[in-house]
């Protein structure tokens, strides 16, 4: 569907490691974010108020009897996007508020 930004990783049944990833599909406006598994494909439909983090344990816990070891992270890439572009961010509407004085 788009870029995974989020992984959801439990350890289930013979030390097997699952995954969910949270997708996210830059074509809409605002982004939309989906669910998928990586190993039975299972993407839920997001119509809900339910979060996302905990839709995707409950399916690592259920369908895959993964409980232990879990970890969420974020994407590296995202991650250091946000490092970048939050600075260079503040730095631009620094210098806007100093043209706008003068």
């Amino acid at each position: 569907m788009g870029a995974a930004i989020r992984h959801f990783t439990a350890i289930g049944p013979g030390d097997q490691v699952f995954t969910v990833n949270i997708e996210r599909d830059f074509r809409y406006d605002p982004y939309r974010d989906f669910l998928v598994c990586a190993h039975c494909g299972w993407s839920p439909s997001l119509l809900t108020t339910r979060r996302i983090d905990a839709m995707a344990w409950e399916h690592l816990a259920d369908a895959h009897d993964a409980s232990r070891g879990r970890a969420g992270q974020e994407n590296e890439s995202f991650r250091r996007a946000r490092w970048v572009v939050l600075p260079l961010c503040a730095v631009l509407v620094v210098a806007l508020l100093v043209f706008l004085r003068s």
